[in-house]
């Protein structure tokens, strides 16, 4: 009895060893990943910060021009109105472009 006694502790302790072998590799791998997985976040934390910029110049642009559509169009006022950003100047050089297009047309009436 006391012989199965020490063959069953041998064994556990084999198990064991090989358990604890298997739950180190098991940990490394997972910190690797954890890692690359961090690496990644980062990265595209810094090339979202990078594009932010450009992203709200485009909008603000979209915007400009489609002001001065509307202006060309004679419903800049209404548009005006609706939009957020920027409304006293954008008003502004709407109404400049407009007086541009009055001057521009009566210059053409004066010449026919």
């Amino acid at each position: 009895m006391n012989t199965a006694l020490i063959v069953l502790v041998t064994i556990l302790v084999c198990v064991a060893i090989v358990l604890c072998v298997y739950l180190i590799i098991t940990f490394r791998k997972i910190h690797i990943v954890a890692k690359k997985l961090d690496y990644l976040v980062e990265d595209l934390t810094y090339k979202s910060e990078q594009l932010t910029p450009v992203v709200d110049s485009i909008v603000k642009i979209s915007n400009f021009i489609d002001i001065l559509d509307s202006v060309l169009k004679q419903k800049s006022q209404d548009l005006i109105k609706q939009s957020s950003g920027n409304k006293e100047s954008i008003y502004k050089v709407a109404k400049e472009v407009k007086d541009e297009i009055k001057k521009l047309r009566n210059r053409k009436a004066a010449k026919k």
